[in-house]
């Protein structure tokens, strides 16, 4: 029986694919590349970005603003979901939700800033 309970963790966990940060480890994980952070909470799972693992040319994380409030100040994160794109731990660019908690990008959008962040260094 135990080792169902793990498989089926195990099953979530891959299903869910999503990394979360938190205060702990969030400077490490945005020093490097490219990253997209939407900063989340559970009580607005319904209007989280759904598509955000589906990002390419950059790392993803979803970080919890209920218990990371530091981070959530620090980064003036005043809606949720908010997502910012951190470029070598340097916010470049930052897309907020509207009036109903929804984020007012889609993935083109978010997707098309990562891209130009990529292009420029080749610049």
């Amino acid at each position: 029986m135990k080792k169902l309970y793990c498989l089926i963790l195990l099953i979530c966990n891959i299903c869910i694919g999503q990394d979360f940060i938190d205060e702990n480890n969030f400077n490490e994980k945005i020093a490097k590349d490219i990253t997209a952070v939407e900063f989340w909470a559970g009580w607005n799972v319904q209007n989280e970005f759904k598509e955000l693992n589906k990002l390419k040319e950059c790392v993803v994380y979803r970080i919890d603003v209920t218990s990371n409030i530091d981070i959530q100040t620090k980064y003036s994160v005043t809606a949720i979901p908010t997502i910012i794109i951190f470029d070598n731990g340097v916010e470049k660019e930052r897309f907020l939700p509207n009036i109903m908690f929804q984020l007012d990008a889609d993935k083109k959008t978010v997707q098309h800033s990562v891209d130009t962040i990529k292009l420029n260094k080749f610049q």
